[in-house]
Order: structure tokens, then sequence, then C-alpha cells
């Protein structure tokens, strides 16, 4: 059972990005009851962590494949406040990798994915409705894909 070993995926920095730690289904992704506020809102990173039993690093990459999807996809319903975008905003402008370096051993996956929130129950029907596949290796977006998104997509209020 190598690919539940943690350490089995650390050989090289290649290798954590392109290999999943743990397969994972569609059906597998949840949210917990607790997680949600009064309107099913949800951070990106409290759904990620739920669908891996608290594990960081497979939360992590989770989360960090979401972004990357939902960037690619043009997701129009991630909500953050108006102080999380300004935090972010800033963050960004003191160190651009926030936006730019989104790989799921990259803490910065923590900072975004945590202040990213969504619908729950409309989040998993987009999933589904898109195709997400938490098993694929990785999913991608570009720099340029990724600021813009934040900048222009993202609902804050």
């Amino acid at each position: 059972m190598a690919e539940l070993d943690p350490k089995a995926n650390q050989e090289t920095e290649e290798t954590t990005a392109e290999t999943p730690v743990k397969k994972m289904l569609l059906s597998e992704i949840k949210a917990l009851p607790e997680d949600l506020d009064e309107d099913g809102f949800v951070s990106l990173w409290n759904i990620a962590s739920a669908s891996c039993d608290k594990n960081v690093e497979q939360a992590r990459e989770l989360a960090s494949k979401l972004l990357c999807f939902l960037c690619r996809k043009n997701c129009d319903f991630v909500v953050t406040s108006t102080s999380n975008a300004q935090y972010l905003d800033e963050r960004f402008e003191r160190d651009k990798k926030v936006l730019y370096d989104w790989k799921p051993e990259s803490e910065n996956v923590d900072i975004i994915s945590q202040q990213a929130e969504v619908p729950y129950e409309p989040f998993l029907s987009f999933l589904a409705n898109q195709k997400f596949d938490p098993s694929v290796a990785k999913y991608t977006a570009t720099r340029a894909a990724r600021v813009e998104w934040f900048q222009n997509m993202w609902c804050v209020g």
C-alpha cells in the first residue's frame, strides 16, 4: 500500500507534484456539517481537509487541484470577505508566489484555499458537471489566468 504512505511520494519535488498521494473519487469530496455557514458556504480548505480525513498533505494536494480546476473553468461563485480579499491582495503585492505557486507541496495553497469559500451544494454540482476528477495527477492554470480569476471572478463582500 505504498500509495497511502506519504513518504512514498517524497522522492523528488516533481514526483510529489505529479503523483496522487491517495486515489480519490468525486463522490468522496465532502464537507463537515459544522464547517458550513448558515448560508451553506464553506472554504475550499475545509472541503479538502474533510475529504482527506484531515491529512494536511493530502488536503493540500486536493486543494491545489480544486483551485487550479476552478480557475481553468472560470468558476464565478468563489466568495471571500472584503478583509480576506485585501489580505490576499497585500500578500500578492509582497510575494507573487501566493497566486503563482499552487503546487501540492506549497503552503500558498493553504493561504488561498482558506480564504476561498463556495456554496457547497452548487460547488459539488459544478465539479460533477465540469467533470472534475480528483484522481488526475494535477490540474494547471497559467499565472495570468490565476491573477485574472482572483481579481475579476471572485465575489467580494
